[in-house]
């Protein structure tokens, strides 16, 4: 189980586009009290977890962004909002829900699939992201964007070259919920 919201230096996939904007926890969620259906890490210094910005009552279509920073003083957590920035991010392999509960499960996680921010008690405490585009209340989870390789997981380019190409990475389960460590895209929703 992963408890706390993805934290350490190695967190950014690419160093931009950057497009920086405030937020006050009360606005973000699934963090903390703001965690919809489930308990939440609460946000602290040195977390970078990808939250959705603004009412829940909205979803799906909020603002999505990564934690930068975050400042417990103040209570204010800036946000790369930007599209097509790339962190790292756990994702749970969770598909679908059926009568309150995960009952569907992915295998594998491939490059370039979308990734919702989902508030679903079924996903561990620092965990935000899964591959189900509804929670368990069936309520439309806001798009976060996509799964995207990391710049040493290109075949035979990027950082380091020579490099193989490791999608799909296997979950460790496909009949219960798991989790992965992976590079995420950001994408705004272009549903309407």
């Amino acid at each position: 189980m992963v408890a706390t919201f993805y934290a350490g230096t190695d967190w950014q996939c690419t160093s931009e586009p950057y497009l920086e904007r405030k937020a006050v926890t009360d606005d973000l969620w699934p963090e903390g009290a703001q965690s919809g259906s489930g308990t939440k890490d609460t946000l602290t210094a040195g977390e970078h977890p990808i939250l959705a910005i603004g009412a829940q009552a909205q979803r799906p279509y909020n603002v999505v962004g990564f934690v930068v920073t975050y400042d417990s003083a103040t209570d204010i957590a800036v946000l790369n909002v930007a599209p097509g920035f790339v962190a790292l991010a756990y994702v749970a392999n969770i598909t679908g829900y059926a009568q309150g509960s995960a009952n569907a499960w992915a295998a594998s996680l491939d490059k370039h699939v979308p990734v919702w921010i989902d508030d679903s008690d079924d996903l561990a405490e620092g965990v935000t992201l899964s591959r189900s585009p509804v929670n368990d209340k069936d309520a439309g989870n806001p798009l976060a964007g996509y799964t995207w390789p990391a710049q040493d997981e290109w075949t035979d380019s990027g950082v380091g070259g020579g490099n193989t190409d490791p999608y799909p990475k296997a979950f460790s389960s496909d009949a219960a919920t798991a989790y992965l460590t992976t590079c995420v895209m950001l994408w705004p929703s272009n549903e309407d």
